[in-house]
């Protein structure tokens, strides 16, 4: 049994009496005062007793009250709001402590009183939310009107903001209540154009994280108030894919009018701007510890190369693209631009949803990525004029250049200028070789090829290659009687992707053993893969016929041709000699090679490639 000392029997009987019969507690309080003039206890009951009493008694008179009691109250009320920022002093603990000790039907009435006599919005939010904190049951009285004041203030004043997403809506989070839709728009408008500074903010990857976590909580509560059907929570490592296929059950769900379904804009508009960043963060790397892009081109396809019409249309089903993605780019960015290639045609399916996605992203920093995605969205929808007309607005830029050549290769248009394009390009090309050649520029796939192309030296210095090689391997398939030179210039740049041609140097190779004569003075500055020297060296000594070879440039006054019976002693051993060099040479660079050969050989090359 608890043993009271004098002082405390008298406080706890004044306090039980309050409960009862407040003229009882008085009684109780002036009996202790008389008895015990000088504790403080006692003092500091009195004190509240009588605070709280006239709070209460005179709680219809706020006008009068607040007069008389503003000081004390405010006094009170910045207490409170100190001491989660610690470090209050003395005086602001009595009033903290006194706070503490008066009711909470007390409490209430100040806080709300405070609110009420706000000299601010802004003040007036603090101290609902100061309410709210204390008394979470009164959240569905005061939240709505708390919410329309803050979103009103954002424009003006950035503390409104602060105060709307930093300590609003976490109430909201815990305990949904009934707002209007119109709020909810306006809630979810300013909580996107937050979160997505801060992600433009962000380099670390748990950062951008926490951003994206917090806007799928906050759509998915909010939509919660407006019935709307459940989403999928935020999960990084998903593939887009299956996010794409909830937002197409949901828009089939949808009322007859989707456009007027908010809930199709913002999580349409938020699956696509996910999957945008998602995107632009994977196609850029360090490599060597240098910054590379990746841009996507047209790649390349096994078989006959047709000729298309510029169009702006689509070539065909989309389903029917396919995206080939090279290390270390993550092998989810084909899914991510696609996905948001999906969730751009949705939002423009109709005026309403194409004005309303509009205005969305125009308040949304976001445009240097939108651009480039509209370039990559023209690229993959097959959009020529689209193309063509964005890259004209761009500075002459190395990824311009390969650009325009890829568009070239989309149409099906290798001509002297697109040849020109190729040379200043390797003009220009990056200083950072890049870790490996590609292996994904070609397909046998039915459907149009796409390539994320890294801009290293490797990677570039291969696309324009290959783009020569598909132009010169249907001269020599539709031409039998091409000339040794069309065969020499293909095997040099066959060299870049080999062992992947090793097939079509054994076509060029049956074509010289058919003929039973080669010609190619080249050969001895270019032409260093070992496979295709030991080709060449069993075709200098065959078992049959001669076959004439001719790889030096002819000595006056006497030339020397180099045949297969070596009747020329002098002729013999220059073979060698250049066999043994070619072999030497073997460990260079062969995109340096190669490019060398584009550029100095150009002449030669354009008449070998356009002549008919």
């Amino acid at each position: 049994m608890d043993v009271f000392t004098g002082e405390q029997y008298l406080i706890s009987r004044a306090k039980s009496g309050l409960l009862k019969d407040p003229y009882e507690a008085k009684a109780w309080i002036i009996t202790a005062k008389t008895l015990y003039p000088n504790d403080f206890g006692i003092q500091f009951e009195a004190y509240n007793k009588c605070f709280s009493y006239i709070v209460i008694t005179f709680q219809n008179q706020s006008v009068d009250l607040w007069n008389e009691l503003s000081v004390e109250i405010s006094n009170l009320t910045a207490a409170l709001r100190r001491v989660p920022e610690g470090g209050i002093s003395g005086e602001q603990d009595f009033y903290f402590k006194m706070f503490q000790h008066i009711s909470s039907e007390v409490q209430h009435k100040i806080l709300l009183l405070t609110a009420n006599h706000s000299e601010s919005n802004l003040d007036h939010c603090r101290m609902i939310l100061l309410l709210l904190k204390r008394f979470p049951q009164a959240i569905s009285t005061h939240i709505p009107r708390l919410l329309e004041t803050l979103v009103q203030g954002v424009p003006t004043n950035p503390q409104y903001r602060t105060m709307l997403i930093n300590e609003t809506l976490p109430l909201i989070l815990t305990r949904p209540v009934e707002l209007s839709s119109d709020l909810v728009h306006r809630i979810l408008n300013i909580c996107l154009e937050h979160y997505i500074q801060q992600l433009l903010k962000e380099d670390d990857e748990k950062d951008k994280t926490e951003c994206w976590r917090k806007i799928f909580e906050i759509v998915e509560t909010l939509g919660g108030v407006l019935k709307w059907e459940q989403f999928l929570p935020y999960n990084r490592t998903w593939s887009k894919e299956v996010y794409w296929q909830k937002l197409i059950k949901i828009v089939s769900s949808a009322p007859p009018k989707p456009s007027e379904n908010k809930q199709i804009l913002f999580w349409g508009s938020i699956l696509f701007i996910f999957s945008l960043q998602e995107y632009i963060d994977n196609i850029s790397h360090k490599i060597h510890d240098t910054e590379v892009n990746y841009i996507l081109v047209e790649g390349f396809r096994e078989g006959p190369v047709t000729k298309r019409r510029l169009s702006d249309g689509m070539p065909g089903p989309v389903e029917a693209v396919k995206i080939a993605v090279n290390p270390p780019c993550n092998v989810e960015t084909p899914n991510c631009l696609i996905t948001a290639a999906h969730c751009w045609q949705l939002l423009h399916s109709n005026e309403i949803l194409q004005m309303d996605f509009g205005q969305l992203l125009m308040n949304l920093p976001i445009t240097e990525w939108v651009n480039r995605f509209l370039l990559d969205l023209a690229v993959y929808l097959g959009r020529n004029d689209d193309i063509h007309a964005n890259l004209q607005t761009q500075k002459d830029t190395l990824d311009k250049q390969v650009r325009l050549l890829s568009l070239s290769v989309s149409q099906g248009n290798i001509n002297v200028t697109a040849f020109n394009q190729i040379v200043n390009i390797l003009t220009e090309l990056p200083t950072n070789s890049g870790t490996e050649y590609l292996k994904n520029l070609c397909s046998i796939s039915p459907g149009r090829h796409l390539v994320l192309l890294p801009l290293t030296r490797k990677a570039v210095t291969q696309y324009c290659t290959k783009v020569l090689v598909t132009v010169l391997k249907q001269k020599v398939l539709l031409d039998s009687n091409c000339s040794s030179a069309i065969l020499g210039n293909l095997l040099v740049l066959l060299q870049l992707d080999w062992p992947l041609e090793t097939q079509f140097a054994e076509t060029i190779f049956d074509i010289i053993r058919s003929r039973r004569a080669f010609t190619y003075p080249l050969f001895s500055s270019y032409i260093i893969n070992v496979d295709m020297i030991e080709e060449f060296t069993y075709m200098w000594n065959p078992q049959g016929e001669e076959i004439r070879l001719e790889l030096t440039v002819p000595q006056a006054p006497k030339p020397h041709r180099i045949g297969t019976r070596g009747q020329d002693k002098g002729v013999k051993e220059d073979f060698k000699h250049i066999i043994r060099q070619q072999i030497a040479r073997s460990g260079e660079e062969i995109d340096v090679l190669v490019a060398q050969f584009i550029v100095q050989e150009r002449m030669q090359l354009i008449q070998s490639i356009f002549d008919k």
